[in-house]
């Protein structure tokens, strides 16, 4: 009768949770300070300033600028991200990674640890589609949730060496097309992404989630730009893939590594 109970604990659990992250995904994102996505401008729009204070016979330093999507949505008083049906599209998603991790079996505890690191994802994913802007704030979030993976490595040094092992694969990827495109073919939000999933994911975890990562964004990409929505030249976000990413790592492919290589 200990596994039924169990069973009917972690349901609960879930439930519970999905209806907090559900709804609290669309609340939290919506009420988010806006100097949370205060950001420097891009760098041709930093060019032409240049040029115009140039002009004037001025020099200023470029300031941090809020996201022209938020100010409008803010200035007439709509929401950043419509509840419906984003809180239904929310509800389903942490009602289905609830229930596959209750019903798979595994402590409370972990299925709890998921689904809060799998909640600031989904904000930092929102962030990133909506205004290619993810706050600072998020990635301490993520460093601060590794903790609690701790016990689940074997070593205390395993969070350590995924954390570089994520950075340096993203400062590779920068690297490189730094030095085909001229330009940085991934941003600093991804790279603290990749950073702070090593910090939860060890060695094994953090190359699973780069590669997944890799490969969603790639196909995604294909696609948007195959259907006319995207050209080869834009810059597109990153972290809605990584979210996928890190979702499938999670319910599927937790600890694998060690299963398959160590």
């Amino acid at each position: 009768m200990t596994y039924p109970f169990d069973l009917i604990i972690r349901i609960i659990v879930a439930a519970v949770l999905t209806v907090i992250f559900g709804n609290g995904s669309v609340v939290a994102f919506n009420n988010i300070k806006p100097e949370w996505f205060a950001d420097y401008p891009d760098q041709e729009d930093i060019n032409k300033d240049a040029r115009v204070n140039v002009e004037n016979k001025k020099t200023k330093k470029p300031k941090k600028v809020l996201p022209p999507k938020l100010i409008e949505a803010d200035s007439e008083g709509r929401q950043r991200l419509p509840s419906t049906p984003w809180k239904y599209a929310f509800v389903g998603y942490f009602g289905i990674v609830g229930l596959y991790l209750a019903i798979r079996g595994g402590s409370v505890e972990y299925m709890i640890y998921v689904m809060c690191v799998l909640f600031v994802l989904l904000l930092m994913a929102i962030s990133d589609a909506l205004y290619m802007i993810v706050p600072d704030q998020f990635s301490i979030a993520l460093a601060l949730m590794s903790v609690a993976f701790a016990g689940y490595h074997e070593t205390w040094w395993e969070p350590l060496a995924g954390a570089g092992i994520g950075l340096a694969l993203s400062l590779s990827i920068l690297g490189l097309g730094l030095l085909v495109y001229k330009t940085g073919s991934i941003g600093g939000a991804d790279i603290k992404f990749f950073t702070c999933m090593g910090l939860i994911g060890g060695r094994g975890g953090i190359v699973i989630i780069f590669v997944l990562t890799t490969l969603i964004f790639a196909m995604h990409s294909v696609i948007r730009i195959s259907t006319g929505r995207a050209t080869i030249k834009d810059s597109l976000a990153m972290l809605p893939s990584g979210c996928v990413a890190c979702t499938i790592y999670f319910l599927f492919l937790w600890n694998m590594w060690e299963l398959w290589f160590l």
